[in-house]
């Protein structure tokens, strides 16, 4: 497979490259030429944007990627940031973008400081444990929709 136009730049020429919405549209073997292809055609420290779903999102998952039948490798942020180094880049950083708006996000129990809790320590019990679950699912199921991997040269 071929990158066409970033194949034909000159080693070393490119001031930066940005794919806003593009890696999870490439093949496995694409996106791993186009990674390489990437690192030798950008000039050393130059910058490489690749933003991307958040599969790892389920809200972004089932909402966003499944929709698109042009999709066709999901990419979980820890995936594209390995595949991203072993291809030669340095200062590899995820920054998430777009959270999961709070109305879509599970609620948590108010706490409860009329006694009731105090009286009835089960009560308090059960409230943190519906808490922390709620916490363990916003953080794993509905955090942010989309990031990018930022990376230099």
């Amino acid at each position: 497979m071929r990158c066409g136009f970033l194949e034909r730049q000159p080693d070393g020429s490119l001031g930066g490259l940005v794919a806003i919405q593009v890696v999870e549209h490439f093949e496995p073997a694409y996106l791993l030429r186009f990674l390489e292809t990437a690192h030798h055609k950008l000039r050393a420290g130059a910058p490489m944007v690749l933003e991307t779903i958040n599969a790892a999102c389920w809200m972004a998952f089932f909402e966003t990627y499944l929709r698109d039948i042009t999709h066709r490798q999901a990419l979980h942020p820890d995936t594209l940031r390995y595949l991203v180094q072993t291809s030669g880049f340095t200062s590899v950083d995820v920054q998430y973008r777009e959270p999961v708006r709070d109305v879509d996000r599970l609620e948590r129990i108010a706490r409860i400081d009329d006694g009731a809790v105090a009286s009835r320590p089960e009560l308090a019990a059960v409230v943190a444990a519906v808490n922390a679950h709620a916490d363990k699912l916003n953080a794993r199921l509905f955090s942010s929709m989309d990031y990018a991997v930022i990376a230099r040269r």
